[in-house]
């Protein structure tokens, strides 16, 4: 089986540094009308770069391009879908980070292809397998203010058929892995089936991409049993939030290939590579799989960045550690 290293989503935007300042400096600038959109574009697509080149350096074998343009998970999707108004702020789960709650209404529909054109900057630049990330529907709809006549149910399957059709372009444009990311689902478990009629949608439409089914912020233990029948290719789970479920992969084993978030995403202490490497080879010989991942539990934007580095880094030593 091949450990790979992989980089799980978003990156911070800022350092410490004052050459590490110049996303904010611009965004005021922004703001002042000092510069126009197309040129804070350029530093953001600049930033981008040196993003992907840090992530290839500390030994990462898949990259994203750290969701330099994104604003926050929601609301980032809901802008380039059609149907969708923004709203106020409100809390991202459990963290000190904030998103734009996106209202839905009876016209949303798929966007005009700017998450594809995102996503395909990263391929061009990267030289290396690159990942796109999409908030998956049941977050979606749970995190979204419904002004629509759908119900719950109803929103979150029409928006499986929106996002199917971005993780086809997505596809399109040469991306390896497309990871659907469900943190609403795990923190309070609901309707199973409506979450694997919803995913299903998206896998329907990858092309030849690879699609990674995240959960973070909850206990995955607690609906580790049914998630084989979903038709994903692979797995990612938090195991900060879940201490029972490397004892339970370890006894039951797991039909799927995994994405390992064994590294503590919110925390700035540094694990042990030889500690992590020893959980995780005790679980491998019971993952029915060719390919595994090693990754952190969440996106590194809530590290300072010099510690999202070494997170970074780490990743890269637990994934060698394993290969051998």
């Amino acid at each position: 089986m091949k450990i790979i290293a992989a980089t799980h989503s978003n990156l911070p935007r800022v350092g410490d540094k004052p050459e590490e300042q110049k996303l904010r400096r611009a965004y005021a600038r922004l703001e002042r009308k000092k510069i126009t959109e197309a040129e804070f574009g350029d530093i953001q697509t600049g930033l981008i770069r040196e993003l992907i080149s840090i992530q290839k350096s500390s030994g990462c074998d898949v990259v994203t391009d750290g969701m330099i343009r994104w604003y926050d998970h929601a609301s980032h999707i809901a802008v380039h879908l059609k149907g969708f108004e923004i709203n106020g702020l409100l809390r991202f789960f459990d963290t000190n980070y904030y998103f734009r709650q996106p209202i839905a209404s009876d016209n949303i529909s798929e966007g005009a292809g700017g998450l594809a054109e995102e996503a395909a900057f990263a391929v061009k630049n990267a030289g290396c397998p690159t990942k796109a990330v999409l908030l998956g529907p049941y977050s979606l709809a749970r995190m979204s203010q419904n002004r629509s006549s759908m119900d719950f149910e109803s929103l979150c399957l029409r928006l499986g058929e929106i996002l199917a059709v971005e993780a086809g372009r997505l596809a399109s444009k040469g991306v390896d892995y497309i990871q659907i990311e469900e943190p609403a689902f795990v923190r309070e478990p609901g309707n199973f089936d409506l979450l694997k009629k919803a995913i299903g949608s998206i896998s329907q439409n990858k092309g030849n991409a690879k699609i990674i089914l995240a959960f973070y912020f909850g206990d995955c233990a607690v609906i580790l049993e049914r998630l084989p029948e979903i038709p994903v290719d692979m797995f990612g789970f938090d195991f900060s939030y879940s201490p029972t479920l490397a004892e339970q992969l370890k006894t039951d084993g797991f039909p799927k290939p995994i994405s390992f978030g064994i590294l503590d995403g919110r925390n700035t202490k540094m694990e042990r590579a030889e500690d992590a490497a020893k959980i995780l080879e005790s679980i491998l010989s019971k993952i029915d799989s060719d390919e595994c991942h090693v990754t952190t539990s969440s996106g590194l934007e809530f590290l300072p960045k010099d510690y999202a580095v070494k997170k970074l880094e780490l990743t890269s030593k637990v994934a060698a550690l394993l290969n051998g």
